[in-house]
């Protein structure tokens, strides 16, 4: 078993390990490859894939400790995350997904978004909670991060959007998807 560190340094240094399918696509076509002959070449020549997928090469920086809380969630907690950030900032038409017990989350739902009031910060044209968590992880860890999803499912990155409303949104839906 990694510990934190350990975890956060792979997720840092070795994207292509959890990355969705579709992005070693894209570094097959961007290599002239096929995919079983990139997977081998991962391991040696990561730098290529990290430019051929827009990911600028670095150091890992120290842990964030919000963000490793996300990246020890499940994929099924994360998606619960997404739909539960969707519903207080976007509302009942946000991303909810029907495993989500929607009626056993929607009163905290509505108090959460009530304290926030993400209608008087939040631009009306947004309605995908993967921007409100792109915003609040910050452009170096979110081009890792959206390696999650595949790259034409990823909407387009907003403006700056206020750094407390984020924590607290954030904050506040690692906890209800991490309690059990």
């Amino acid at each position: 078993m990694l510990s934190a560190e350990e975890h956060w340094i792979r997720w840092w240094c070795a994207p292509w390990e959890w990355a969705h399918a579709d992005w070693i696509d894209v570094f097959a076509d961007h290599c002239g490859m096929t995919r079983e002959d990139c997977t081998e070449l991962l391991g040696t020549r990561h730098d290529v894939f990290l430019h051929s997928v827009g990911v600028v090469p670095s150091q890992p920086p120290p842990p964030v400790d919000s963000l490793m809380q996300w990246l020890q969630l499940d994929t099924t907690q994360q998606q619960r995350a997404l739909s539960l950030a969707g519903r207080i900032c976007f509302g009942q038409g946000g991303q909810a997904s029907p495993d989500d017990a929607g009626q056993v989350h929607e009163p905290w739902c509505r108090a959460v978004a009530k304290a926030l009031r993400p209608g008087l910060w939040l631009n009306p044209s947004v309605s995908d909670a993967r921007i409100l968590l792109a915003a609040w992880a910050g452009e170096p860890c979110w081009s890792r991060l959206r390696l999650s999803w595949a790259p034409d499912a990823l909407p387009p990155p907003c403006a700056e959007l206020p750094e407390n409303k984020l924590q607290t949104l954030w904050q506040s839906v690692l906890w209800r998807v991490s309690t059990p």
